[in-house]
């Protein structure tokens, strides 16, 4: 065995055809020679992808034995070759290997490119770990990081991602918003079906998934969701409030932040939002909501929820936000 592993060694340093190469590399990969680990981790730096493909995939069938030299692979100035090793570390997984990860993306790593890649192996090794660190990456400026990011989130599944989903569907760029949303309402999807009891579950034979709505479906529904609101103000003696008639969408929750906006600007009460007339709120109101109770509460101002119909309640129960906001 070893003889046909140096003679494909020696076939694959005289090569210089993609094909060729990446069908040598996927022979060596083959082979379960411990020693196969080494040229492998070079081919990782070819410059053909092809070749590089088949060396990571050749890495992944010798399992937690590859991961040591990948480890030590990355201490390398090559960009490049970093990038590379990151994508096998993600086909991989394992402890040692989120660990790493995790401290390049905290800590080790500064080219973006190679960032980016980490990002990418957390997501597919999906690890419970990697989820505050991917928090982090929401608040950073660069907009593939932050993208891919919100995605790693949506897949990890972890209602604890909400919040800070939400707090980036305030992001100036549309097509981050549009990525959050479709993350927190993914997340939320997942909770119900987690919750649902398994009798109902299994009343409904081989359910058919719904579509995934593409974003011209999103602003299509947008428009056809904005429903009258009225708003109205009553003043008391240590707060106001302020009276919402009809439900809450992306389409009017600018209309709904701005009157909201001017009753905190013309006195120094707490706010009361009495939501008995609310029968739904979307992902973006309900980040609006959010803004206004920190904006209240660095102004050490309550901020109040009443009336929530049992619908209503349940989003704030399924996102924690009931954690955070006082709801009467």
């Amino acid at each position: 065995m070893a003889d046909r592993l140096e003679e494909l060694v020696e076939k694959l340093r005289d090569s210089s055809k993609e094909v060729v190469k990446a069908s040598i590399v996927e022979a060596i990969g083959q082979i379960g020679d411990p020693r196969a680990v080494k040229p492998l981790i070079e081919a990782l730096n070819d410059a053909e992808m092809l070749v590089r493909w088949n060396a990571i995939k050749g890495l992944a069938r010798f399992g937690e034995d590859a991961v040591a030299p990948l480890l030590r692979a990355l201490d390398t100035a090559d960009r490049f070759k970093r990038r590379n090793v990151v994508q096998a570390l993600g086909e991989l997984g394992g402890d040692e290997s989120v660990d790493r990860l995790i401290r390049m993306l905290m800590f080790d790593e500064s080219d973006q490119m190679v960032l980016v890649e980490v990002i990418r192996a957390l997501d597919r090794i999906r690890d419970a770990r990697s989820l505050d660190p991917l928090i982090t990456v929401l608040k950073m400026d660069n907009w593939e990081m932050r993208w891919r990011a919100i995605h790693a989130l949506e897949h990890l599944g972890d209602p604890a991602a909400i919040e800070p989903l939400l707090e980036v569907m305030n992001d100036g760029d549309k097509d981050i918003q549009w990525a959050a949303y479709m993350a927190i309402e993914a997340i939320k999807s997942a909770q119900d079906r987690a919750a649902a009891p398994p009798a109902a579950l299994s009343e409904t034979p081989d359910p058919v998934p719904a579509p995934r709505p593409s974003r011209s479906d999103f602003k299509q529904q947008a428009r056809n969701l904005k429903a009258e609101l009225n708003l109205s103000a009553e003043p008391k003696a240590d707060r106001v409030i302020i009276r919402v008639a009809g439900d809450l969408f992306s389409s009017n929750i600018d209309m709904f932040t701005g009157f909201v906006d001017g009753i905190i600007a013309v006195n120094r009460l707490g706010i009361e939002l009495d939501m008995s007339q609310c029968a739904f709120l979307d992902s973006f109101a309900l980040s609006r909501l959010n803004i206004l109770r920190k904006k209240l509460a660095s102004r050490n101002r309550k901020f109040s929820l009443s009336g929530l119909k049992p619908n209503v309640k349940a989003v704030f129960t399924a996102t924690k936000l009931d954690q955070l906001f006082e709801i009467r």
